[in-house]
């Protein structure tokens, strides 16, 4: 009887299939899409992220899991969609032990002064797997909001020692920080150049006396104090952020106004941070990966662009001292393991490492015209810099820009040679420098 019965089950499958119209659903095979990762790794575009969404929004209806559903809810959530609040809670009801919509939830209440819940996920989500990565970002935020700087520095060594940030990534924060002043502010953006340069000043000790400012977390209602706690120069007390706060909102809500790129208190913020670090004679720089907005610009007006960063406030060292500190550090003390290794150079453009890249082109083109009048001797040694780390790097079009600059400098021998030989004419010297 048992293989007549299995012979029964085979041709009621093989009926079903024949039934099967083609072009219908159920004919259509469904592929996995690309796993979403952490923009700390990898970055797209608005309309990827929908895209991807999309898809596994679809992946899952076909194969329902929790690893699908995480994935569509990471997706969502960095395209914006308006339903993502709604759907992260059915999930997460759904799948309580999931760490990764776990950590999606702790986002809801991210930068509290009060992160009894978001602490509580957090811990959830370690305790279930402790090899992902993405909870201990946050937690480490959650302990500099309760000034425990011991589990900070923890959880800054843990995400150190699990190489989830790459040797690319930790060198473009080391050589951001060894080209400042003493006694530097450094003004971050986002997470790729703010938590390695955590790590780099309080857990491996490298320029530790530069105070990191990230622009992000100025939204907050405690991190603007306890940089002031932490020894900024005091740009504001309580009572008046408070009412900075509680002004800006109202004049949005009268004003029907959006919330600014940068968030609704950074930018007030970082301009009171400017002028106290003037008034205490301490230098403030704005990262290279800070991006503009008219009130950044209005204060880098009569700054200094010196290499990876923009010095905003006063100093009394001549311009020409300045560049030849700032390119003989980059030419004897930057470290390019990361720039030369085979992970940066076999990944993909969305890479967050391989987005870094163009800033130590932008870095040295914006100043070469300088360099020329102040430190000439400095170019030819830039240049092969230049052309032995990062040029390969660069994305076609910002290549193409940067060698017509390299060729203005045709007076260096060696920089003459290399344009004759790229083909570049008088007639292609007068293109556009590249851009940021």
């Amino acid at each position: 009887m048992k293989p007549r019965s299995q012979r029964s089950v085979v041709l009621v499958l093989l009926a079903a299939v024949a039934l099967t119209p083609p072009g219908s659903p159920a004919a259509k095979e469904v592929v996995r899409p690309q796993e979403i990762k952490s923009k700390r790794l990898v970055i797209f575009d608005t309309p990827a992220y929908e895209k991807l969404a999309a898809l596994w929004k679809n992946y899952n209806e076909a194969y329902p899991s929790e690893y699908a559903y995480a994935n569509w809810m990471y997706a969502a959530r960095y395209a914006g969609d308006a339903q993502y609040p709604r759907l992260l809670a059915k999930g997460w009801k759904k799948y309580p032990a999931n760490p990764t919509l776990l950590y999606l939830k702790s986002l809801e209440t991210h930068g509290a002064a009060e992160p009894a819940e978001e602490r509580a996920l957090l811990e959830q989500a370690v305790a279930i797997d402790p090899s992902y990565m993405d909870p201990w970002f946050s937690l480490a935020i959650v302990h500099m909001a309760a000034g425990d700087d011991e589990r900070l520095d923890l959880a800054l060594r843990r995400i150190l020692a699990s190489g989830i940030i790459s040797d690319d990534v930790m060198d473009y924060n080391h050589n951001v920080l060894i080209g400042l002043e003493p006694n530097a502010i450094l003004l971050t953006n986002g997470d790729n150049d703010t938590y390695p340069a955590w790590i780099l000043t309080r857990v491996l000790k490298v320029r530790y006396d530069v105070a990191i400012v990230n622009r992000s977390l100025l939204n907050t209602d405690w991190y603007p104090l306890h940089l002031v706690e932490r020894g900024l120069p005091r740009f504001i007390e309580r009572g008046e952020l408070e009412r900075l706060r509680n002004a800006i909102l109202q004049e949005a809500k009268a004003k029907g106004a959006g919330v600014a790129p940068g968030g609704p208190f950074a930018e007030p913020l970082i301009a009171k941070i400017v002028e106290a670090a003037r008034r205490a004679g301490r230098p403030a720089y704005f990262a290279k990966t800070v991006f503009p907005t008219e009130t950044l610009e209005r204060l880098c007006e009569g700054g200094l662009d010196l290499g990876l960063a923009t010095l905003v406030t006063p100093t009394s060292a001549p311009y020409a001292e300045q560049l030849r500190r700032v390119y003989g550090t980059w030419l004897g003390s930057f470290r390019t393991g990361g720039l030369d290794g085979w992970r940066l150079r076999s990944a993909p453009e969305t890479d967050a490492g391989r987005r870094l890249v163009p800033n130590y082109a932008v870095g040295l083109l914006g100043n070469v015209d300088s360099l020329r009048t102040h430190a000439p001797e400095l170019r030819a040694g830039l240049f092969r810099w230049y052309t032995q780390h990062v040029e390969e790097l660069l994305p076609g079009s910002f290549k193409a820009n940067a060698a017509t600059a390299w060729c203005k400098q045709s007076d260096v021998e060696e920089i003459a040679a290399w344009c004759k030989q790229q083909g570049m004419g008088k007639r292609d010297l007068g293109k556009q420098d590249p851009g940021k």
